[in-house]
């Protein structure tokens, strides 16, 4: 089954001399974009908002909680894995596509335009990173999940339009634990137990690369021709790829106390954040100089949840969020965390922001790749406390004909705990992180104009 990706949207078929001049001046108009500024107003506004609530019917252990929310590379939508419930995707309201929302804008319920129910648990995901609404070939994305191979998606039906399978050597088929495209998107990095697997793009079934690993790849991060790959043994490997996608190990870096669920490189490609499972730090690694952190940011991760982290697109701010509810800022003008940090401030806490978003875990942050414009997921799943035997505020029984508030208050829980608190929210947001337009404000630019 063959898939039509576009390679090389700057220079179409039919590209001639005589075009050269045009292109030249697109690609100058384009590089003076300028990233709007973020956090100006020190405050937060709600945009759109999604929730998910579990069925009357449902087991206890069905919990449609958000496991993540990523932008697409053109910011017209955004792409959410919800527990149990498979991928949603939901579009921004057209009215966000420019200038500044008024403080009074009515708040957006988001509905799903697309929704894929997946029955299996979903372990990663990842846009095509040349994705183009105006060219529907390229909107599409790929998921890997629980006994199946990878799939791609269409961003526009929700149709699957192929599928990489990777064998073992019993010639079994496995699921990856990780994916991700390589930068000019040409082809697929998949994370398996003891092997990387790299698919071309064209060519979907069962050909692929193989790189031998000596421990799970449970997450990528890629820049240019480098490749990190984080492993439930804390560590983190570096690798140089080639252009015929051959691997080159650079190094191993050590840190962590957790298996490492997510990293990102900064947009200067220079150094790398990652994070780890119930690990409240954040660590900033210069990838020049690896064999120790450059800095250690502190945040709330108290279970095993991948739990998100951002960087905005100029580079300037940190964004995380935790399992207390709170999204933490870094503004690199205020908190230099990109460089090097003294080991007796590493349990300080240092954000430059800090709010408290949800009352659940927030696991989920994406920042918008053109406007200043955040989402951010909530949920996590909520066990029965093991003392009273209730689970949040879903169950309505009486023990021994003693009513739940008596059970509660008899039993010395911790209050902090989320994963058996009765606040449940799953949602997705939208915020306004840019300048707020007011009256006053509006007034003012008419005097000075």
């Amino acid at each position: 089954m063959d898939i039509d990706i576009v390679k090389d949207v700057d220079q179409p078929l039919g590209y001639n001399e005589s075009e050269k001049d045009a292109s030249a001046t697109c690609v100058a108009e384009e590089s003076a974009y300028q990233y709007p500024a973020l956090f100006t107003s020190k405050t937060l506004l709600e945009l759109c908002s999604s929730s998910w609530s579990r069925s009357q019917k449902a087991q206890d252990d069905i919990q449609p909680y958000l496991r993540g929310c990523k932008w697409s590379p053109d910011g017209t939508c955004c792409l959410s894995v919800v527990n149990n419930d498979g991928v949603h995707l939901t579009e921004l309201p057209r009215d966000l596509y420019s200038n500044s929302p008024a403080p009074n804008r009515t708040i957006d319920i988001l509905d799903s335009i697309v929704h894929i129910k997946e029955a299996g648990l979903v372990y990663d995901y990842c846009w095509y990173p040349g994705m183009n609404s105006n060219l529907p070939e390229s909107c599409c994305w790929i998921t890997t999940k629980q006994n199946s191979p990878i799939q791609m998606w269409d961003a526009f039906d929700g149709s699957l339009r192929c599928t990489y399978r990777g064998f073992n050597a019993v010639d079994e088929m496995e699921p990856a634990l990780s994916v991700t495209f390589s930068q000019e998107g040409s082809r697929i990095i998949a994370g398996y137990k003891k092997v990387i697997r790299t698919f071309d793009v064209d060519r979907p079934g069962r050909d692929f690369a193989e790189h031998k690993l000596g421990s799970p790849a449970t997450c990528f991060a890629t820049d240019s021709n480098l490749l990190a790959v984080g492993s439930w043994n804390s560590t983190i490997n570096l690798y140089n790829v080639n252009e015929m996608g051959t691997y080159k190990s650079i190094g191993k870096m050590h840190g962590h106390s957790g298996g490492v669920t997510h990293m990102k490189f900064t947009p200067d490609g220079i150094r790398l954040v990652s994070g780890a499972r119930k690990d409240h730090r954040l660590l900033i690694w210069d990838i020049r100089y690896y064999r120790r952190p450059l800095n250690i940011l502190t945040r709330a991760v108290n279970t095993n949840q991948r739990v998100y982290f951002d960087i905005s697109p100029c580079g300037k701010y940190l964004i995380t969020g935790g399992t207390d509810g709170v999204l933490k800022v870094w503004d690199v003008d205020q908190v230099d965390w990109k460089n090097s940090l003294e080991t007796n401030e590493e349990n300080s806490d240092d954000a430059t922001y800090k709010f408290a978003l949800h009352n659940d875990c927030c696991n989920s942050i994406s920042i918008h790749p053109l406007r200043p414009i955040l989402a951010t997921g909530s949920g996590q799943f909520h066990f029965r406390d093991p003392m009273t035997g209730l689970e949040g505020a879903d169950v309505s029984l009486q023990s021994n004909g003693m009513a739940i508030d008596n059970i509660t208050n008899e039993v010395d829980t911790d209050e902090n705990d989320l994963r058996y608190s009765c606040e449940a929210e799953n949602s997705l947001v939208f915020w306004w992180i840019g300048d707020i337009v007011t009256e006053e404000n509006v007034l003012t630019a008419n005097v000075d104009s």
